[in-house]
């Protein structure tokens, strides 16, 4: 009997560690300084921010001029990115700010490349892949097959031709670099959202691969690559919502968003409170989760539709 007493006693203990240190873990994560001062080099450290005329993108780079990086904003709106960048430059008349047009929805990899080579006379270290597109709430039977190819352009294609062409240049640089890539919560178990939740997936996936890959091309830590995965921002796309605690405003994501650089992890939940909504979901069976989910997204649809 005494064996057996000191079997799981040893058991109930060594789960308690386990669990302490899981939780410890998990609570440093959103406790540790950032580290994004070691991208900073040189007099003149640029970021390129894609997506960033609005939303979290403009937040993005408000965070790196305060940071005191110059930004490179990338977007499709050729006056709305000069509308962001003549606030910029009155708010951090220090910094310095460039504009890239191109729309990620149809630009080709030639074009992609040319874009590239623009930034030849600049010091990039930061580059940061935030475009998005097709964050339309729908059933995929709803989806019009050019917005599958809106979707699956902005989010997949064009943040992975831009990392391609940009590598050779922070690999061949004697400094750091950063390439920190936007995903999002949308792409577990989210219903009328299949085709965007699939393919931000498949830029989280990039980033694990891509991580493991400067290890095995001896480039690591020299290029960091992390993705941080985004739940419900409000100010951003076509979320309108008051702020809660759940939905933080698209400056707080920012500020989060850049927080996380140097964790030492590939992907990551960006903000505290999404990343425990996300953790309670993924403890509980996923058929209730799927409970609770569902109705939720198709009251959100039925939203879209009287909008509509």
């Amino acid at each position: 009997m005494s064996r057996i007493f000191i079997v799981f006693t040893g058991a109930g203990i060594a789960t308690v560690v386990f669990l302490f240190l899981r939780f410890s873990r998990f609570v440093y994560l959103y406790l540790r300084p950032s580290s994004l001062y070691q991208y900073h080099y040189g007099e003149e450290p640029w970021a390129l921010v894609t997506g960033a005329s609005d939303g979290i993108g403009k937040c993005l780079a408000t965070e790196l001029a305060r940071h005191s990086f110059n930004v490179m904003l990338h977007g499709r709106n050729p006056s709305k990115l000069e509308n962001v960048v003549s606030i910029l430059r009155h708010q951090f008349s220090q910094r310095k700010f460039r504009t890239a047009v191109l729309d990620a929805s149809s630009a080709t990899h030639r074009q992609i490349s040319d874009l590239v080579s623009s930034f030849d006379d600049i010091h990039l270290t930061i580059l940061v892949n935030n475009v998005a597109g097709g964050q339309i709430v729908q059933p995929l039977t709803n989806t019009s097959p050019d917005q599958v190819d809106l979707s699956l352009n902005c989010n997949a294609r064009f943040p992975a031709q831009l990392t391609r062409s940009l590598l050779p240049r922070f690999a061949g640089s004697k400094d750091r670099s950063l390439i920190l890539n936007i995903g999002s919560a949308a792409n577990t178990f989210t219903p009328y959202a299949s085709v965007y939740g699939g393919s931000k997936a498949c830029n989280q996936a990039m980033s694990s691969c891509l991580n493991v890959e400067m290890v095995a091309e001896y480039l690591a830590p020299k290029i960091e690559i992390l993705c941080i995965s985004v739940a419900a921002v409000t100010e951003a796309a076509q979320n309108k919502a008051p702020v809660s605690l759940f939905t933080p405003a698209a400056s707080t994501m920012a500020k989060a968003i850049l927080a996380r650089v140097g964790c030492g992890r590939a992907v990551v939940v960006g903000y505290f409170w999404h990343a425990v909504q996300l953790a309670v979901l993924g403890w509980m069976p996923m058929s209730v989760t799927t409970n609770i989910v569902a109705p939720i997204m198709r009251e959100r649809w039925e939203d879209e539709k009287r909008k509509k």
